[in-house]
């Protein structure tokens, strides 16, 4: 049996569409386990019609909103199912998709199986780009590890989602504790998971449709701070696994949280000029910032204007070229929102 774990929180608008695809799936011996976050729209209501309805659903009514990390966690306590499986509530899966993982989990013993996705951007599914895996087939111990695990240190070459794949419910018995992440809270699951595993099988097969579109419009508070927090993580697995090759990684991806940041700030106006470079000061007191001037295999990166600005707590520069990237980026990011909210209207 696979245990289906839907999250979610304020999702009314495609959460039928989600449910009914797990509903309708080929494969029946499902145990559909729901946790609705403390939806404050009408997704209590929907998840109630359907459980109604259909007696494999169970249902977690959570009165505190706390976060998909934390509800997926509730869901993995809940679940009994061999095999696990994540749908995230505004998303859907192909009808033989659980087949087609399961009948491959057997197949291959393995402790997960990744299918391909297609991204959907518009609420009529019109609009679609399929997204194949960078590698396909089975990865075995010790290829899996030695090669793939810096997959979760800024390599892309594994996906980082724990969505689109079916995992070995035994290989999540003791699941990750949720540490309040907003921001990488699938890439923290893969960081701690990844090591337990033995075996892999990835599919190009087109099974989870993953629902995307939503222009961000405001500063997001919780970015960098969390990416902060997944840097020391990443740090700490780098020591416990001697996992060096991935360490000038994530020193790249740490000033480019740094820059994300700033960026955002900037593209939202979220303060004046002065108010912004005072942040910037403050932000690079903090000790994290000097792991930057330790990246090593790449001299190009590490003597790249704004690298230096960061080094030497310049912080007018680095101020000026984010301003520079975001003037480029502006016009780009316009015609997307004018794109998005026209797709939300028709």
């Amino acid at each position: 049996m696979i245990s289906v774990i839907i999250p979610v929180y304020n999702t009314a608008k495609f959460l039928s569409t989600c449910i009914r695809s797990i509903i309708n799936q080929t494969l029946q011996e499902l145990e559909i386990i729901i946790v609705n976050d403390a939806s404050t729209d009408k997704s209590i209501y929907i998840c109630n019609k359907f459980k109604e309805k259909d007696n494999r659903i169970i249902l977690i009514d959570k009165k505190q909103n706390e976060g998909v990390e934390k509800a997926r966690y509730d869901g993995i306590l809940a679940a009994t199912g061999e095999y696990i499986c994540f749908v995230d509530s505004d998303d859907w899966l192909e009808k033989d998709a659980l087949k087609r993982m399961y009948d491959k989990a057997l197949e291959t013993d393995a402790d997960y199986v990744e299918v391909g996705m297609q991204r959907v951007l518009d609420r009529h599914k019109i609009i679609k780009k399929k997204t194949y895996p960078a590698v396909k087939g089975l990865i075995t111990q010790p290829q899996l590890f030695d090669s793939y695990y810096i997959s979760f240190f800024g390599m892309n070459i594994l996906s980082v989602n724990i969505w689109g794949k079916l995992y070995r419910g035994c290989i999540l018995k003791n699941p990750p504790q949720p540490i309040g992440l907003t921001m990488g809270e699938d890439l923290y699951f893969n960081l701690e998971i990844f090591p337990r595993l033995k075996t892999i099988y990835i599919d190009d097969y087109i099974g989870y449709n993953y629902r995307f579109g939503g222009m961000t419009t405001r500063y997001n508070k919780n970015l960098l701070s969390n990416l902060k927090i997944l840097y020391s993580i990443k740090k700490k697995k780098i020591e416990k696994y001697h996992y060096y090759k991935a360490s000038d990684y994530i020193r790249i991806e740490l000033k480019n949280a740094l820059m994300s940041d700033i960026n955002q700030r900037i593209l939202f106006r979220y303060g004046p000029k002065q108010d912004i470079i005072d942040q910037i000061y403050k932000e690079l007191m903090d000790p994290i910032w000097n792991d930057i001037q330790q990246i090593q295999n790449f001299p190009n990166t590490l003597s790249s204007p704004i690298v230096q600005a960061i080094i030497n707590k310049d912080t007018n520069t680095i101020y000026e070229i984010c301003k520079i990237n975001t003037n480029k980026y502006y016009p780009q990011w316009l015609a997307k929102r004018m794109m998005s909210k026209i797709l939300n209207i028709i």
